[in-house]
C-alpha cells in the first residue's frame, strides 16, 4: 500500500505545482491510472481484472493527450471524466483489499488515507468538470472565475479538510453544493473511519499479549 500512497501524494503535488496545461493533465491521470493498476495488484483481484486495467490506463493516457490537443475545453473534460473514473475505482479496490484482512495494522491506516487523498482528487476532477459544464464565474477569488488546475485542487482540499481559509469559494449553486457534501464527507471520515482505525491500531497484537499475561505458564491455554 506504500506504493499506491506514493503515487497518490505525488498526483496531488503534481497537480498543486504544475500549471494548467494540457501535457500536466495527461501526467496527472498517468499517475493516478499507475496507483490504480498496483492497487489492483496489491488488493490481489483477479489476473484478469488487472491485466484489463494494464491495458485501459494507457489507453486512457492517449485519450486525454489527444484531447488536450484539441481547441476549447474538450481536453479538460476527457482528463476529468477519466480521471474521476479511476480515482472511483481505487477506493474500491483498496476497500476490497482490507476486507480481506480485517486486522487493523501500518497498511489499514495508509489504505484509509489512501482513500483520504482520493476523495480530495474526486472533487477536484468534480470542480473541474462542472467549471467546464457551466463556464465562467465558476469561483471567486480566481481571474475571471476561471479556475486553473491548482485552484480546484487547494478549494477541494481546504473544504475537504473544513480549514476553510475563504479566498476561494464557489460562485455558481451547484459548486456550493457540491463543496457542502465534500466538507460534510470529510469531516465523517475523519471524526469516524480514521479515528477509528487509528484508535484499534494494534488492538489484535495487544489482546494477545493482555491473553499471555492472564494465562498461567503451565496451564492448556499456555502450552497452545
Amino acid at each position: 500500500m506504500g506504493t499506491v500512497l506514493i503515487l497518490l501524494a505525488s498526483s496531488v503535488i503534481w497537480h498543486a505545482a504544475t500549471p494548467d496545461a494540457g501535457w500536466a493533465r495527461t501526467v496527472g491521470v498517468a499517475l493516478e491510472g499507475l496507483a490504480l493498476v498496483a492497487t489492483l495488484r496489491i488488493s490481489g483481484e483477479t489476473p484478469r481484472l488487472a491485466r484489463l486495467a494494464t491495458a485501459l490506463v494507457p489507453l486512457a493516457i492517449v485519450v486525454t493527450a489527444i484531447g488536450n490537443t484539441m481547441e476549447g475545453d474538450l481536453g479538460r473534460v476527457l482528463a476529468g471524466v477519466l480521471g474521476t473514473f479511476i480515482v472511483i475505482a481505487c477506493p474500491m479496490a483498496i476497500i476490497r483489499s482490507v476486507l480481506k484482512h480485517p486486522i487493523v495494522n501500518l497498511q489499514t491506516v495508509g489504505a484509509a488515507i489512501c482513500i483520504y487523498l482520493l476523495i480530495g482528487l474526486f472533487f477536484t476532477y468534480l470542480y473541474g468538470l462542472e467549471y467546464a459544464i457551466f463556464g465562467a464565474p465558476f469561483m471567486n477569488g480566481v481571474p475571471g472565475g476561471r479556475p486553473t488546475a491548482a485552484d480546484t485542487l487547494y478549494f477541494s482540499f481546504i473544504t475537504l479538510t473544513t480549514t476553510g481559509y475563504g479566498d476561494i469559494t464557489c460562485a455558481t449553486r451547484i459548486g456550493r453544493t457540491t463543496a457542502m457534501v465534500e466538507a460534510m464527507l470529510g469531516q465523517l471520515y475523519l471524526v469516524t473511519v480514521l479515528a477509528l482505525l487509528v484508535s484499534n491500531l494494534g488492538a489484535a497484537r495487544r489482546s494477545r499479549r493482555e491473553l499471555a499475561e492472564r494465562t498461567p505458564e503451565g496451564s492448556p491455554d499456555a502450552r497452545s
